[in-house]
């Protein structure tokens, strides 16, 4: 019986949708991003904070769901080995080939730069010469929008070395198997929210986000908890189950909370109110908004989506690829349709669509048939002449 939760697949592709509608939006929104259009549109602000608190929290989930079966599957060694052979690949390809690009585009368009992209590339990215990005608090090289990638390697090793581990003891204790308990239904279903509430707080009060995997203790609270999430819930039937059964209620939680959140933080910042209430107040909302709507999302998707198929399998495969690629053709495109000053609705819709249909069109021309691009961008090697 096939146990697949093809609608988590679904999901997938359907957040890192979201995230190039997010990448769009940073171009036009009050928000810091690489580069910024001439004419901003500060009501953005509220479409980026409506995906915020959901879109990266499921993405972890998803992948720990994903990595509870895959090391099932292998077990922990193998899983490990895994892991790096496909992630190490795509962060260092990424690194130093794709994001150059829009370090570079991000500079000429701030015009600290007026070289050509190759001199720049040799001599200043891979050189690590940071006088030019040092000013807008960014270093070369960079794994940018990589991140997540980044700190999911590392959260697979930690669950690959814990597995090795729990299963070491197993074998040294006078018992078959060593079984951790079951938690209760009602615990997997608040837990999150309580989880989320605290490393937003923590995030805002104490633990800054910084992107550096060394050091975002914040973030890896944060991100490392959904994982863990994915990963206890997994297997758990009755905790899907429950999220199908009550998808209306979760949706119109999920709304309820996100005005919630907008509210506290409009008086947060129109408002003299107490500093550590306010980020409370603030903290408590965007989780509880994030964790319902990421309960709604998957309640639909199971109900709708829950069936495997050709399209899926190939998006699946293509996202990877088209997460890695998305943003430098996103800043190319922006820096040369800005100038043509089209009506604002029609040029995000053309970006979006550039976005989207490049970094796809790449994958299918130049990634997709050939081995030696699969293994650099983390995808298994098709048998001979599947392509």
């Amino acid at each position: 019986m096939d146990s697949r939760k093809y609608f988590l697949d679904w999901l997938r592709v359907f957040a890192f949708f979201c995230l190039i509608v997010f990448h769009v939006g940073c171009l036009y929104a009050s928000w810091d991003y690489n580069i910024k259009s001439p004419r901003l549109a500060p009501e953005i602000d509220w479409v980026l904070a409506a995906l915020t608190p959901w879109r990266m929290a499921l993405l972890f989930v998803i992948s720990g769901v994903a990595s509870r079966h895959l090391i099932a599957k292998l077990g922990a060694a193998r899983f490990a080995l895994d892991r790096i052979l496909r992630l190490v690949p795509v962060i260092l390809v990424g690194t130093f080939v794709v994001i150059p690009p829009q370090t570079y585009i991000m500079l000429v368009d701030k015009g600290l730069l007026h070289a050509g992209y190759f001199p720049f590339w040799i001599h200043t990215y891979l050189a690590a010469d940071q006088t030019l990005v040092a000013p807008l608090h960014r270093t070369m090289p960079t794994y940018d929008h990589l991140w997540f990638i980044v700190y999911l390697l590392f959260y697979t090793l930690g669950f690959a070395a814990l597995a090795s581990l729990l299963n070491a003891l197993a074998h040294l204790l006078p018992l078959r198997s060593l079984r951790l308990p079951r938690l209760p239904l009602w615990l997997l279903l608040a837990a999150p929210a309580l989880w989320l509430t605290a490393s937003n707080f923590l995030i805002e009060r104490r633990l800054p986000v910084t992107f550096y995997v060394l050091n975002d203790w914040g973030s890896h609270l944060k991100w490392a908890g959904m994982f863990a999430t994915g990963l206890v819930c997994a297997a758990r039937e009755d905790f899907w189950a429950w999220l199908r059964a009550r998808r209306g209620t979760l949706l119109l939680s999920a709304v309820l909370f996100f005005a919630l959140q907008s509210l506290c933080h409009a008086i947060w910042l129109t408002g003299p109110v107490d500093a550590m209430a306010s980020a409370i107040a603030w903290s408590a909302g965007s989780a509880l908004y994030g964790w319902t709507m990421i309960g709604a999302l998957c309640g639909y998707a199971q109900e709708a989506l829950n069936t495997r198929s050709a399209p899926l399998a190939h998006l699946n495969e293509a996202i990877l690829p088209i997460y890695v690629l998305h943003q430098p053709i996103l800043l190319i495109g922006a820096h040369y349709l800005f100038p043509l000053k089209l009506p604002l609705p029609l040029e995000g819709a053309a970006l979006v669509a550039i976005t989207g249909a490049g970094a796809l069109a790449v994958y299918e021309a130049m990634i997709r048939p050939f081995r030696v691009m699969r293994i650099l961008f983390g995808l298994r090697v098709m048998a001979r002449g599947a392509a």
